[in-house]
């Protein structure tokens, strides 16, 4: 028993580590929001020129060496392919790094479903300047300005203290919560997190099954 109360407790507090689950249907919905309707933009010194805009998107696990998949069907919108509707995936690889609390895109891979080879050339085109523009640009996911602001809505909380149940009460703070690693499984973005503070429950009345 003594070990047990050593692994989660110190001078400061409570300390608890929990695994949360994220459905890929969650981040799908998330990714919809952001890029569906997206324009895609080839740089150009003097303008940019629009090559196709992203009409629908989904995901699903990666294969082999990656972790996830993202499908994506795309209206083309160039001299050669006009109102050309085509599809491709791009699947990524994901890092997470502790000390930075920020999770990475190691590596990506693009794949074309149109067998047409003049069309997967602008694909390559177009999805070489999303994955620039939307993705690698913005590969490293910061946590910590979010975690920072989920520690304050659950202090904020505490110091009214919640009833979690008829008679029982929880009061007390929130002083960090840190992702200790970040990793997708199968359907799943796993985080596990670390939560230290001081926490204390208040029970004032117990029922007793008949």
């Amino acid at each position: 028993m003594k070990e047990v109360e050593n692994r989660n407790y110190n001078e400061d507090g409570i300390i608890i580590n929990i695994p949360v689950k994220i459905k890929l249907e969650a981040l799908e919905k998330l990714i919809q929001d952001k890029l569906i309707g997206f324009k895609i933009k080839k740089d150009n010194s003097s303008e940019e020129k629009e090559l196709g805009e992203i009409t629908a998107i989904s995901l699903s696990p990666g294969e082999e060496e990656y972790d996830v998949n993202i499908h994506q069907e795309v209206l083309l919108d160039t001299i050669l392919f006009s109102n050309k509707k085509v599809k491709f995936s791009i699947q990524l690889k994901f890092e997470y790094d502790y000390l930075l609390q920020e999770l990475v895109v190691s590596k990506y891979k693009v794949e074309g479903e149109n067998k047409a080879w003049l069309t997967n050339q602008v694909l390559k085109v177009m999805m070489n300047t999303l994955l620039k523009k939307k993705i690698l640009d913005k590969s490293k996911l910061l946590l910590l300005p979010k975690i920072e602001e989920a520690i304050q809505n659950i202090n904020d909380k505490l110091e009214n203290i919640i009833e979690v149940k008829e008679g029982v009460l929880v009061f007390g703070a929130i002083d960090q919560i840190q992702v200790i690693n970040l990793f997708f499984k199968e359907n799943d973005l796993v985080a596990i997190l670390k939560i230290q503070g001081a926490l204390a429950a208040e029970v004032s009345k117990i029922e007793i099954p008949e």
